[in-house]
């Protein structure tokens, strides 16, 4: 059972990419390094960005996020086959 004051993890650090986004896009491409409500970095690449947050917060919670001006979806699906049993 969650408690209404807390949180779900990562809510407050993509709450805190939503708000910064305006700012953010002035790098887009780049990559975003949140902990709460700081951004901590702006790096190049992914790999960068998670070994920043690595190294800052070890095994705890942060996000790291493309910087761009809308999400990009991404659809999968399978290709089933089904034998007919009789």
């Amino acid at each position: 059972m969650l408690r209404e004051d807390v949180m779900p993890p990562l809510d407050r650090e993509i709450a805190t990419f939503n708000a910064k986004l305006p700012e953010l896009l002035a790098d887009v491409g780049k990559f975003v390094l949140i902990k709460d409500d700081r951004i901590e970095g702006k790096f190049e690449t992914y790999a960068d960005a998670l070994k920043a947050g690595y190294e800052s917060h070890r095994a705890g919670e942060f996000l790291v996020k493309k910087i761009a001006p809308a999400e990009q979806v991404a659809f999968f699906t399978r290709d089933l086959v089904f034998e007919c049993r009789q």
